[in-house]
């Protein structure tokens, strides 16, 4: 009966712990309700921030003051990529709003499409298929995918223009204090330092692995399709190399949104072999880059298996919208890393 009542006895110490404890933990879970519709613009910036931060060490030298330094290399990131990204993306959009109806209306007399396309009507013949529905279909998917992204800013205009300003003022805060920031972090993790700089270190690499893949996969599609776009004898092709280049850094239809009507234009235009050439060169050569390159680029970079990092951008992307090209990897890199230090630490134990 007394080892009972002295089992059931807590001390002013545990008491305190319980009570702490308990409600650190509520108001962490209210802290990241408030912060969770943040997310992608938290991220977005934390991303820019690790990319530009050398650029920022390189201004401080020459800028004095924390907060001039960080307005101008904040500016610059706007000017650089901030602005184009959404000029593009405007440009993306409006265009795509034109590109299914303009089809249509091309498609609308389908015997006299199949007539001027003899490869086409013998596909259509042999396989029983309607290539007229075939091709709209595809370009209805693509365009409802920019729709999709487009309308929901038409549509929150208001908190789109939240999460912008929250990018810019992150940023310019990751700039100006990220360093005393991320030691706070740091110093609040009750682990041994060694594995804290192990865990920030492996983050550190991932992000910039996943940001060097996207540009380097995006660069690599876009010499891709130029070659193809001077083979099939295409004016300034490379023109339509660097907005080919440009289009496979957006999530959604990526290269395909130039490729995919490039090939099209010309089949409607007479052109039938060389836009049958530019649709297999994209679907077999360009868009199978995304799917084969960046992996294995980030991969490397990053010190993770083919396999599962495919299986996080993939899978990322899927359940967390466009920001889980990051966030995937992110999460991966994390486990392996802490499953390393579990595997260290009862090792030693």
């Amino acid at each position: 009966m007394e080892q009972n009542q002295k089992f059931l006895k807590f001390d002013k110490a545990q008491v305190f712990k319980f009570f702490f404890f308990g409600i650190l933990i509520f108001l962490l879970y209210q802290l990241l309700k408030i912060l969770s519709p943040f997310t992608g613009a938290i991220l977005v910036s934390t991303t820019l921030t690790i990319v530009f931060y050398p650029l920022h060490m390189a201004v401080k030298k020459r800028v004095a003051g924390r907060t001039a330094s960080s307005i101008l290399t904040t500016s610059v990131v706007i000017l650089t990529v901030i602005l184009p990204i959404l000029l593009f993306g405007w440009l993306l959009f409006r265009e795509s709003l034109r590109i299914y109806p303009r089809t249509h209306d091309w498609l609308a007399n389908f015997e006299q499409f199949d007539a001027d396309i003899p490869v086409l009507s013998k596909l259509k013949n042999s396989l029983d298929i309607n290539t007229g529905d075939l091709i709209l279909k595809n370009l209805k998917t693509i365009q409802e995918g920019i729709i999709k992204s487009g309308g929901k800013i038409v549509k929150n205009i208001i908190f789109f223009v939240i999460d912008l300003v929250a990018v810019v003022f992150t940023l310019f805060l990751f700039f100006r204090s990220g360093e005393k920031l991320l030691r706070w972090l740091i110093d609040m993790i009750p682990m041994d330092y060694e594995y804290k700089y192990k865990i920030a270190n492996q983050l550190y690499i991932t992000t910039i692995a996943v940001v060097r893949g996207i540009l380097l996969t995006a660069l690599i599609q876009g010499a891709a399709a130029t070659i193809g776009y001077v083979i099939a004898g295409l004016p300034a092709p490379v023109l339509l190399g660097m907005l080919t280049a440009f289009a496979a850094l957006i999530p959604y239809g990526g290269a395909t949104l130039v490729w995919l009507p490039t090939g099209i234009v010309l089949l409607m235009t007479q052109n039938t072999e060389w836009g049958i050439f530019i649709l297999l060169w994209g679907m077999l050569i360009v868009s199978l880059i995304d799917n084969i390159v960046r992996p294995m680029l980030i991969g490397k970079q990053a010190k993770l298996p083919f396999f599962l990092l495919f299986l996080a951008i993939f899978g990322g992307m899927r359940a967390y919208g466009p920001i889980g090209i990051f966030l995937g990897p992110l999460l991966v890199s994390c486990v392996i890393t802490f499953l390393q230090i579990y595997r260290q630490q009862t090792k030693t134990e």
